[in-house]
């Protein structure tokens, strides 16, 4: 616990947990999200990247009129080059959310993004988001303090924003802050990550973060290109009452995110932002409606006491194995377990220490071991 409390472990134990999280069965598609993406042939296409004004208020045009339960515009329009339609569907569409991007004090060689002309508040999200040290998305941002002389004001994430503004339409449900660390949304509670939560330590906790619980599917929601929508190929079902997320994922955008399903394809396969935004909204919206778990740990006591059982059980094991061999293969029975054990708690939310207790198994297996070979042990048992 000491050892784990200095970060020893910590990368050792995400990419573990990532492994773990790459094993969940598949959950399928969210049926309540669809994806319209700009491809790489769709940029090459309407007019490069960025794209032209016109191209998006056609593709808005399109979807409105089947009627869509909310649209998220996950391009940053800061300045709008004068198209009046676009301009009109930021000013009076009261479904359309769009983007910005907030400062940073502590980085002021950030990019930064201003809202849309015209769009309030309101219908305002932003799009910052927190990487760990190995560049691997792993935790959701959903509410920040903006500073005071920031154009992008508001305090709500792009994903937080879409999922709260469905559930409010949809189900009638708001949100309710309970206090700095907790958030209720019907009945599920959203916990605040601590700079000392599971394998993080020391963690860079500003704002209001919890874990990233990915869907485990090959493809979080339904996917359409602007080409498909532009000529009238999506059937009027595929959107009516749906979220659609408007983003680009051709490889001109750069927006591309290394997440825990990256190290599964070789080489490492980052993920479009936009999917990033989708599994975040499905998140919360499984997690309320559903009843999808969270992410979860232990308290450190809780973890404490996990760590001394399977170190106990090493001892055990050494103690009622008579031959080396023995207990490498009990040994090695036992982690297989503990991996067993371990995915299991994740499939209901519980991250729970994997790479230490099979550390603490292992080592106290090997002091139990030399204790039993050595001289003073031999001699106390002939004395006996």
């Amino acid at each position: 616990m000491w050892v784990r409390s200095l970060g020893i472990f910590q990368v050792l134990e995400l990419k573990a947990y990532d492994q773990l999280l790459r094993l969940r069965l598949n959950e399928g598609r969210d049926p309540r999200l669809v994806v319209v993406e700009a491809t790489e042939p769709d940029i090459q296409k309407y007019g490069g990247f960025p794209l032209p004004d016109a191209t998006l208020a056609q593709v808005i045009d399109r979807l409105e009129q089947h009627q869509p339960r909310v649209i998220g515009l996950d391009i940053f329009r800061p300045v709008v080059d004068g198209h009046p339609e676009l301009i009109s569907h930021f000013q009076n569409n009261n479904h359309l959310i769009a983007i910005c991007a907030a400062k940073e004090a502590h980085n002021p060689d950030k990019s930064t993004y201003s809202p849309p002309p015209g769009l309030p508040e309101d219908r305002l999200g932003f799009s910052d988001a927190v990487n760990d040290n190995d560049a691997i998305r792993r935790r959701h941002l959903l509410f920040i303090q903006p500073d005071k002389d920031d154009p992008c004001t508001t305090e709500f994430s792009f994903s937080a924003r879409i999922a709260l503004y469905y559930l409010k339409e949809v189900k009638h449900i708001e949100a309710t802050t309970l206090s700095k660390d907790e958030i209720k949304i019907d009945k599920t509670i959203f916990k605040r990550l601590q700079t000392n939560t599971g394998a993080y330590k020391n963690l860079d906790n500003r704002g209001f973060q919890i874990i990233l619980n990915y869907r485990a599917s090959r493809d979080v929601a339904q996917r359409v290109s602007f080409s498909q929508v532009l000529e009238g190929k999506v059937a009027p079902d595929l959107v009516k009452n749906k979220i659609i997320l408007i983003g680009v994922t051709g490889q001109s955008s750069g927006d591309f995110v290394f997440t825990p399903y990256s190290a599964h394809k070789r080489p490492y396969q980052p993920m479009p932002g936009v999917l990033i935004q989708a599994h975040g909204i499905s998140q919360i919206l499984s997690a309320v409606l559903d009843g999808r778990p969270l992410l979860w740990v232990w308290s450190q006591w809780g973890e404490a006491f996990w760590l001394w059982g399977w170190s106990l059980l090493g001892g055990v094991i050494v103690w009622r194995c008579q031959g080396i061999l023995s207990l490498a293969v009990a040994t090695g029975v036992i982690i297989v377990i503990l991996h067993i054990v371990c995915f299991g708690f994740l499939t209901h939310g519980g991250w729970v220490p994997l790479v230490p207790s099979a550390l603490a198994l292992v080592a106290t297996s090997g002091v139990r071991l030399l204790y039993k070979n050595s001289p003073n042990y031999h001699q106390f048992y002939k004395s006996q």
